[in-house]
C-alpha cells in the first residue's frame, strides 16, 4: 500500500471518530506496517495468526477489547462503529483497515511510555512494545524496512 494513501486513511479515521493523535503517532502506524508487512504486502501471516497491515494477532487484539475498549465507552462505540459484524475478528484483522487501524492505535495508547519523535527511537519503541523480545523483528530491520516503504515526502 502506499503510505501516503495509508496516512490519508489513518488522519480520515482518527479525524472522523475524534480518536486522540500526533503526527509521530501517525508516523508510528505507518512505520509499524512498513515493518509488519511491507505495508501490506502480506495481509496475514505466512506461518502464523498475525493479520493484516499491522500484522496483528486476534488474541492481541480481543486483549484489547477486553482489558481497555470494555472499560471506555467512547472506544466501545467506535468498536462497535468499525467492526464488520458479518465477518469474524480475524477477517476484520484482515480486510477491514478502517478497524485494524483502530486497534492498532489502542495498542500503542495503552503503553505509558510516549511513542517516540524520531524513527530511530520509534524502531527501539517498536521492538520492546509492540513486536516485543519474543518476536522475530529487530530494529535494524525495522529501519531497513520504513526507509524502503516508506515513501511519504519528509519523513
Amino acid at each position: 500500500m502506499d503510505t501516503t494513501q495509508l496516512e490519508e486513511a489513518i488522519y480520515a479515521i482518527f479525524d472522523k471518530f475524534n480518536i486522540t493523535f500526533s503526527n509521530h503517532v501517525v508516523d508510528m502506524l505507518i512505520e509499524t506496517a512498513c515493518a509488519e508487512s511491507c505495508c501490506g504486502k502480506y495481509i496475514h501471516q505466512i506461518s502464523g495468526p498475525a493479520c493484516g497491515i499491522f500484522q496483528i494477532e486476534p488474541k492481541t487484539a480481543k486483549d484489547v477489547y477486553d482489558n481497555y475498549i470494555q472499560y471506555r465507552p467512547e472506544y466501545k462505540e467506535i468498536y462497535n462503529q468499525l467492526y464488520i459484524k458479518s465477518l469474524d475478528l480475524r477477517q476484520n484483522l484482515m480486510y477491514n483497515l478502517a478497524f485494524q487501524i483502530f486497534i492498532c492505535r489502542l495498542i500503542y495508547q495503552r503503553i505509558k511510555d510516549p511513542i517516540p519523535h524520531n524513527k530511530f527511537h520509534r524502531a527501539a519503541y517498536w521492538k520492546k512494545y509492540y513486536n516485543t523480545v519474543k518476536g522475530k523483528g529487530t530494529t535494524k530491520g525495522y529501519l531497513e524496512k520504513v526507509n524502503k516503504y516508506d515513501t511519504r515526502e519528509c519523513v
